[in-house]
């Protein structure tokens, strides 16, 4: 294709976007008025010749009269952009700028006042680094299918900039607790804060954030304390004068509600502790048994007695099902008792769930409710124990050894044509199997 077509191209779009954009505008008061001369008009048409084959190239091909057409449009968009926010809606300003600036220039100023824009977060997540496809349709629809105007940009970049700022006081202090960024993708900025101010009340000011111990520490200490709360003044001596006040505005929110929640009694310590761990510790607290066993409450320890196989957790299931006391290991005879009971009641499975959302340890829910739901109440009670009412509750009770820690039980195999297949060997239940696939319906069940 002959190089004449983009750059007549140009010429008449100038001609012909009269007062319609600003861009037209701006130049038209400027001819008018002496402040633009034919040399930087020309100049200016030269110009956009080659800013519309960049412009075609960039979102198609130079190649086509379509893409040269719409490229056309896009410059003048992008450029008007610019001119209007940058002279703030003074033609005059806007004229002068034409004159001494080069068509080029006003036109990628407007490319950059929206790449800008875009690589602002929408809210005050943390998140992914920026897909170079996604900059690329956000510049196709904002510079010709969907154009923004000053006002309907400047509202949105307001928006944004509360949104990044939020995001930079979060890894200003992540950086200090020694947080890796990679930790901190698509987590609230809010709660990243709020977790670093704790440490910072609770005493340390840098380095890490608090371990589960040191957490649950903090929470019993503070609760004790008759002092009254108050926040020390140096607590945020190190901020940056840009992002102080927004931090600020935290701490004033954790002081007037966080922590009098903190020293209200009639909220019970092992809620107050699973609270705390599930808004402030994902960032920091590790998969091993040992980092969050100082989050277990007492019940979980009296009941499983350190015993947290599925063996266990099944026989504990059984227990609460039947409405009976949770043990991780029972005789035969309560395993039978425990049988007539479901038979009788039907299983009492409120009580199982209740158990494992209010004392199993934060890492450990998900695999046990999956354990529960999935395998021991389909499989054991709602077909051995229930469906197949015509085996005697001792026969029941043989299989059932086979999936629970149940002691003395005949070494007769059952006849029971409904005889589970035996597993392999208990699985310790850990932060790992905790990862268990749940069914949509059943986790949207527990949440309702």
């Amino acid at each position: 294709m002959s190089s004449a077509l983009p750059i007549a191209a140009p010429s008449q779009a100038v001609a012909a976007y009269d007062d319609r954009p600003y861009f037209a505008r701006a130049l038209d008061h400027g001819l008018k008025n002496g402040i633009i001369d034919s040399e930087k008009l020309d100049a200016m048409r030269a110009d956009g010749a080659k800013g519309v084959v960049q412009i075609a190239d960039f979102f198609g091909t130079a190649h086509l009269r379509t893409d040269l057409d719409e490229a056309v449009k896009r410059m003048v968009t992008l450029a008007s952009l610019y001119l209007e926010h940058k002279s703030d809606g003074n033609l005059n300003r806007a004229a002068r700028s034409l004159q001494e600036n080069s068509f080029l220039s006003h036109s990628r100023g407007g490319s950059q006042m929206l790449k800008a824009l875009f690589a602002m977060p929408t809210d005050t997540t943390i998140p992914d680094p920026l897909d170079v496809e996604d900059v690329k349709e956000f510049l196709r629809d904002r510079s010709l299918e969907d154009p923004w105007t000053v006002a309907e940009y400047r509202a949105r970049l307001a928006e944004r900039r509360a949104c990044q700022d939020e995001i930079d006081a979060a890894l200003w202090f992540a950086d200090l607790m020694l947080i890796p960024r990679e930790a901190l993708i698509n987590e609230s900025s809010e709660s990243v804060l709020h977790a670093c101010l704790l440490t910072r009340i609770a005493g340390r000011m840098e380095g890490s954030l608090l371990s589960a111990d040191e957490l649950k520490d903090f929470l019993k200490t503070f609760r004790k304390s008759k002092k009254k709360v108050e926040i020390s003044p140096i607590l945020l001596d190190d901020a940056p004068a840009s992002l102080r006040p927004l931090i600020e505005r935290h701490l004033a929110v954790m002081a007037d509600k966080d922590l009098p929640r903190i020293r209200d009694a009639k909220i019970p310590f092992n809620d107050l502790v699973r609270e705390y761990h599930d808004r402030f510790h994902p960032l920091s607290m590790s998969i091993e048994i040992s980092d969050f066993d100082a989050l277990v409450t007492d019940e979980w320890r009296k009941v499983t007695q350190g015993m947290t196989d599925s063996d266990s957790m099944n026989t504990i299931f059984l227990c609460l099902a039947a409405g009976k006391p949770p043990k991780p290991a029972i005789t035969a005879a309560e395993a039978k008792t425990a049988v007539i009971a479901i038979r009788e009641k039907g299983a009492d499975q409120k009580s199982v769930q209740e158990f494992i959302l209010g004392s199993a340890p934060h890492q450990m829910i998900d695999g046990l409710i999956s354990l529960w739901e999935d395998e021991f109440l389909p499989e054991m009670i709602e077909v051995i124990i229930l469906e197949n009412q015509d085996d005697a509750p001792e026969i029941v009770v043989r299989i059932l050894s086979e999936h629970c820690h149940i002691r003395a039980v005949a070494e007769k195999k059952s006849p029971s044509k409904t005889a589970a297949t035996k597993k392999p060997p208990a699985k310790k239940v850990t932060p790992q199997t905790a990862a268990t696939k749940k069914s949509p319906s059943k986790r949207a069940q527990r949440k309702t």
